[in-house]
């Protein structure tokens, strides 16, 4: 990401409150608009990925699902930023993946489904001695769990507010 950019400076809603005693009120719905038009590029991003990936064919295993998983990834993103102002580009963002708000819809069960999911892309991006019989979900259950969570992100993130 190039500077000067807003992520840069770390948690987005924190700065936008830290400042909140310094700018007036226009220059921070410059900051709110600045968070949302971020959520929604990383919707993008997830569409994007989850498009790829359902166009892929089954011998494709391996791509399909490493796509299903950053699809529901960059979705999770998505969620964290608008809500909290959780941001990263670290690797380490990844263990952060399921780190859903607690009043996503499902959470528990897309919690437990996702680090399924994160398993199951590992073994599809790492081990390069398995085959689609080796993961836990496989890619017809991993299509249809992403699909069902992209359209709960954006459910959720419509009863917040955004305009998608």
């Amino acid at each position: 990401m190039r500077s000067p950019h807003l992520l840069n400076l770390g948690n987005p809603r924190k700065v936008k409150e830290h400042l909140s005693g310094i700018l007036d009120s226009a220059s921070l719905e410059l900051i709110e608009a600045d968070i949302v038009a971020n959520t929604v590029a990383l919707l993008s991003l997830a569409k994007n990925h989850y498009s790829f990936a359902i166009h892929l064919s089954r011998s494709n295993w391996r791509q399909r699902v490493s796509r299903l998983y950053y699809s529901a990834y960059n979705a999770s993103r998505a969620v964290r930023l608008f809500v909290s102002g959780d941001y990263s580009a670290d690797v380490k963002d990844h263990q952060r993946f399921y780190n859903l708000p607690d009043d996503f819809p499902s959470r528990s069960e897309y919690v437990n489904k996702l680090q399924v999911l994160r398993e199951d892309r590992n073994t599809c991006d790492y081990d390069h001695l398995s085959s689609d019989k080796d993961l836990v979900l496989g890619s017809r259950d991993s299509t249809k769990l992403v699909g069902e969570f992209l359209k709960d992100v954006f459910i959720y993130l419509k009863g917040k507010g955004i305009k998608l």
